[in-house]
């Protein structure tokens, strides 16, 4: 393990607290310490009150910041003595832990502390360190585990069993400090779950911490010289996409399904066997639960069946008062060695993905090392159920309205298309958009929001792209079919054959091509819909635009049949005729101008020429899409909604 530590940059540091954060972050940094807001650190320092009186505080990274990213902010402030108070006494609810700790902050505001506040006052230093070092912990969760790490370290290095982070811990750990071996000690190990490290500086404390992370590392290097790489596999994004769309039943909302890794096929046996017994450290059975799921066969059985066990699993702990979280799996592996996550947001999918490849790495040592002897089930289903994460589960607030689905929308650089990405986005689903124009990428180019260069009339492109979305999020909900063009008007006495067979092939074909490669995966999405943007030309179509009006209204009769044909899979499909949409590149102010000098009109009274005397604009017609994507219009097909401010010829 590299020292990340830089004098130059320490010494920026104005404060305890400063370099507190300095060092928080050099741990955070490194994967292969903590994940996702594991770990926790400390500093213990002089705070002078409001009255000028000097008040021992110590500063504990607050629950639900990540020490790789936060900076002082992530810490909260405590009264020093008022921590060590509860240490002494003998019994201390969790809930009852939690309370005492909020009320020892000298802010009433500020988060709320690490669970590991207690712990953390306990030690006699200035600086505290804790992390979850895959290394250390690979080897804890070894057969022979505890004898290993006494190899290892040797007695300047205390080994604790494990006993539930909380009160529990900070009762062991406070015999511990107190015993005549922490004198001498540099570290302290807790098997199952991860290393303390402490020091009269922030620099000596970190030291301390890669040391001891280095030596567990160099162990097992010398014994295992690497692991066979895993091919990535070109896995059947049908398959795919159902596996996701079970795991979402499931949970019973829309989840994200991202990649993870590759395992090699023959050694999926041994994994899967030693996964059964135990995660790295006990945080990954909240983030992924006690064990994966394994694919063998039809996908949505081997769901099922990991359903029953996982509720079996459950039921085991007797205990009529917790609340069972949805028997869905958190991370799976299929039968070509891929392993991908779920989770109900993007964020969350990419925890379970990272939080899967630790545990992967370390079963696979382990079962070169002869074994793995992780924490035993009842010890997980303390953790996964513990008091604390139940009280979560009963305050979660409401989700986004689209929080978990995945949306495709054809024809997204300007106008229409954006605004309509851009209202899916904001209400929670993942949105990949597919369009030819480079522009694009100016605005979705980001993980969850992004892009692809697609031409949408090559259909093997179009083809491959719904393929990579898939591959990349697991599914797809609801596909937005916008794209479109509109050539010069000319009557049908002079239109050019190559006009009418560019807007028949843009304007329909496309859309036909989209929709014929998206079924596949639609079928197994969650209340999948589709969405056509038609036009008003449809049912009131103008002299001189023949080729943009049959198009359309051959856009119009293709998702009437759609509608037919895929309402018994559970599939909508409905098209929205806008018109009079003046906020897009098509209408440049001087066409704007000149089509209101032509009715005698100014611009502005142009643009509000409908029945409603109202401008319509491009996000008018986003929220009439995004209320097709929801709930809304959950029990509408086949519909055609205008979205014109009233227009007499249509009405």
């Amino acid at each position: 393990m590299e020292n990340l530590w830089n004098e130059a940059e320490a010494r920026e540091a104005a404060t305890g607290l400063d370099l507190r954060t300095y060092s928080s972050r050099l741990i955070g940094r490194d994967p292969t310490m903590v994940l996702h807001g594991g770990g926790n650190t400390s500093y213990k320092g002089v705070a002078t009150d409001r009255f000028g009186a000097d008040q021992q505080v110590i500063w504990v990274k607050a629950s639900g910041f990540d020490l790789g990213t936060m900076g002082v902010e992530g810490f909260t402030a405590l009264d020093l003595s008022s921590v060590l108070a509860l240490a002494e006494l003998e019994t201390l609810s969790d809930s009852d832990m939690v309370t005492e700790v909020k009320r020892a902050r000298l802010d009433p505001q500020a988060a709320a502390a690490s669970i590991e506040a207690i712990v953390h006052a306990l030690f006699p230093a200035a600086y505290v360190d804790h992390s979850h070092a895959d290394g250390v912990l690979t080897v804890s969760n070894s057969l022979r585990g505890t004898a290993l790490l006494r190899e290892i370290y040797g007695p300047r290095v205390m080994i604790l069993p494990y006993v539930k982070p909380g009160f529990d811990l900070a009762r062991q750990m406070r015999l511990a400090i107190l015993s005549p071996e922490f004198a001498v000690a540099d570290a302290i190990i807790l098997e199952h779950h991860g290393v303390f490290t402490w020091g009269d500086t922030a620099r000596q404390s970190y030291d301390r911490m890669v040391a001891i992370c280095t030596r567990a590392e160099d162990w097992l290097a010398s014994r295992i010289s690497s692991l066979p790489a895993a091919p990535q596999t070109d896995t059947d994004p049908v398959v795919i996409a159902r596996l996701r769309g079970a795991a979402s039943r499931l949970a019973g909302r829309a989840m994200i399904s991202r990649p993870a890794a590759w395992l090699p096929v023959a050694e999926i046996a041994d994994v899967t066997r030693l996964s059964r017994h135990g995660t790295l450290t006990p945080e990954h059975v909240i983030h992924n639960k006690p064990f994966p799921a394994v694919i063998q066969g039809e996908p949505e059985k081997a769901l099922e069946d990991f359903a029953a066990e996982y509720k079996a699993y459950v039921a085991r702990g007797d205990d009529a008062d917790l609340t069972p979280l949805p028997p869905h799996p958190h991370w799976v592996i299929l039968p070509d060695g891929a392993v991908r996550s779920f989770g109900p947001t993007l964020t969350r999918a990419r925890v379970s993905a990272d939080v899967a490849v630790a545990n992967l790495q370390a079963l696979r040592l382990a079962a070169r090392l002869g074994g793995w002897q992780g924490l035993e089930e009842g010890d997980l289903r303390a953790l996964e159920y513990w008091e604390l994460e139940q009280a979560k589960l009963r305050v979660q607030g409401a989700q986004p309205p689209l929080a978990g689905k995945i949306a495709v929308v054809g024809g997204c650089a300007t106008g229409i298309g954006r605004a309509t990405a851009e209202a899916l986005r904001d209400r929670g689903a993942v949105v990949v958009g597919l369009d030819i124009n480079p522009a694009v990428k100016d605005h979705m180019n980001r993980p969850g929001y992004e892009s692809l260069i697609v031409e949408l009339t090559d259909e093997a492109k179009v083809c491959a792209a719904l393929r990579q979305v898939v591959a990349d999020y697991g599914g797809l909900d609801i596909l937005v079919s916008n794209v479109g063009i509109f050539r010069a008007g000319a009557n049908i006495e002079v239109l050019e054959d190559a006009a009418w067979d560019a807007s028949l092939a843009v304007n329909l074909t496309s859309h036909r091509k989209l929709l014929k490669q998206a079924i596949p995966f639609l079928r197994h999405g969650v209340d999948p819909s589709v969405i056509l943007i038609g036009s008003r030309n449809v049912p009131a179509p103008g002299a001189g635009a023949a080729a943009y009006s049959v198009s359309k209204a051959g856009l119009t009769q293709l998702m009437r049949v759609a509608a037919l044909e895929l309402a018994p899979e559970g599939i909508r499909v409905n098209v929205i005729h806008p018109d009079g949409v003046f906020d897009t590149d098509l209408w440049t102010p001087e066409a704007l101008a000149t089509s209101a000098r032509r009715y005698g009109l100014t611009v502005e009274q142009y643009k509000a020429r409908n029945l409603m005397r109202t401008e319509v604009t491009s996000k008018d017609v986003a929220r009439a899409v995004a209320a097709l994507a929801d709930s809304t219009f959950s029990r509408t097909t086949g519909a055609q909604i205008p979205v014109d401010g009233g227009n007499d010829r249509v009405i």
